[in-house]
C-alpha cells in the first residue's frame, strides 16, 4: 500500500481546509511523523522482497489487506468514521481501489520476484508520468509547462534505468519484472486520475477502509484460484512482514499521513514521501547489494527530479 493509494481521500473530508484557514501549522511532531512515513514505506519494498521467499506474490497481496482491512475497520469507533462510503459513491471508490490498491500492490508484489526491491519503488513511482497523460485525456487537464518538464525528466531518467547497462534484455524474467512494475505505476495512475473526476462527501477514513476491503474481496479469491498449489511457510520472518505491512506501513502511516495532510496542502506533504524510492533503493543497497552505479544515480536522480517537480506543479 502506497501513500497516494489514500491521498485522494483528502478531499470531501473538509478537515484539512478548515485547520490550514484558521491558522494551524505543521509542527515539528508533523515533520517527525512524515520521516517516519518515508523510513516505514522505504524499508517495505525489501522486507516485500523477503517476504516473497515464503508466500506466493498474490497470496502475500490477499492476506495483506485482509489483514489490513480489518486494522482499519478496528480504528473505526476510535476515530469515528463509518465503513459504508456516501450513497452514489461505493461502486466507483471500489473500482478506484482495485486500480491504485489491488493492481498497485499485485502488480509489484509479482515484479517483485524477478525485479530488485530499490528499482521496483523507483518504477512504481513512475505513476506521477503516467498520470499526466492520461489527465488530459479522461479529465481534459491542462498540461502546464512545469508539469511537461517534470513528466520529460522523468521518463528521461526511465530511458537510462533501461539501457543495456542496467537491464539485461535477453533475461526475459527481468523484462517481465519490469513491464509489471511499469503496469503498477499505471495501474495506480488511473485509479488517481478516476479519482480526481469527482469531488467526494465520503470522509477519508472510510474511503481508505472501503478500497482496501474492496481490493480484499478481490484478491482473496484470485490468489486461492492461481497460487493454490504455492506453499506457503509461514516462518517469522514473514509473520513480521505481514504484521508489519498490516499495523505499521498501513495503519500506524495512514494515521500520520491524515494528520499531516489536516495542517498542511497534499502537494507539500507529496514532495516530503517523494523520498520514499529514494530510500527504499538505499535500503537495497545495503540489505541486497543492489549495485548504485553512476547509470542507476543519474536515473534515479532525473525520476525524483521530476517527481517532485511534479508534486510542486500541482
Amino acid at each position: 500500500m502506497t501513500e497516494d493509494a489514500v491521498n485522494g481521500g483528502r478531499r470531501g473530508t473538509g478537515r484539512r481546509t478548515s485547520q490550514t484557514a484558521s491558522g494551524t501549522g505543521p509542527g515539528l511532531t508533523v515533520y517527525a511523523q512524515l520521516a517516519g512515513i518515508v523510513l516505514f514505506w522505504g524499508a517495505n519494498w525489501p522486507l516485500m522482497k523477503l517476504a516473497l521467499v515464503d508466500i506466493g506474490p498474490l497470496t502475500f497481496c490477499a492476506v495483506r489487506l485482509f489483514g489490513t482491512a480489518l486494522s482499519v475497520a478496528a480504528m473505526a469507533p476510535v476515530l469515528r468514521f463509518p465503513l459504508l462510503p456516501q450513497r452514489g459513491e461505493r461502486l466507483m471508490l471500489a473500482v478506484v481501489g482495485l486500480l491504485q490498491v489491488a493492481g498497485m500492490m499485485g502488480l509489484s508484489n509479482l515484479g517483485l520476484q524477478f525485479v530488485s526491491p530499490g528499482r521496483a519503488s523507483v518504477l512504481a513511482y513512475t505513476m506521477q508520468m503516467w498520470a499526466l497523460p492520461l489527465g488530459l485525456l479522461l479529465l481534459g487537464e491542462r498540461i502546464t509547462g512545469r508539469r511537461a518538464a517534470a513528466a520529460g525528466l522523468t521518463f528521461a531518467g526511465v530511458v537510462v534505468f533501461f539501457n543495456p547497462a542496467l537491464v539485461d534484455w535477453s533475461d526475459a524474467n527481468a523484462l517481465i519484472g519490469n513491464g509489471l512494475l511499469i503496469g503498477c505505476a499505471l495501474s495506480w495512475a488511473l485509479g488517481a486520475t478516476l479519482y480526481r473526476r469527482r469531488v467526494w462527501r465520503t470522509p477519508f477514513w472510510t474511503q481508505t477502509f472501503w478500497q482496501i476491503a474492496a481490493s480484499a474481496l478481490v484478491m482473496v479469491p484470485l490468489a486461492l484460484s492461481t497460487e493454490s498449489g504455492h506453499p506457503v511457510h509461514w516462518s517469522g520472518s514473514l509473520l513480521a512482514v505481514v504484521a508489519y505491512n498490516c499495523l505499521i506501513a498501513t495503519g500506524l502511516c495512514y494515521w500520520w499521513w491524515g494528520k499531516a495532510l489536516s495542517v498542511m496542502p497534499a502537494s507539500q506533504a507529496g514532495q516530503i514521501v517523494c523520498l520514499v524510492p529514494i530510500t527504499a533503493l538505499l535500503l537495497s543497497a545495503v540489505f541486497y547489494h543492489e549495485p548504485l552505479s553512476a547509470g542507476v544515480l543519474a536515473s534515479v536522480a532525473m525520476i525524483a527530479g521530476g517527481i517532485v517537480l511534479s508534486a510542486r506543479a500541482r
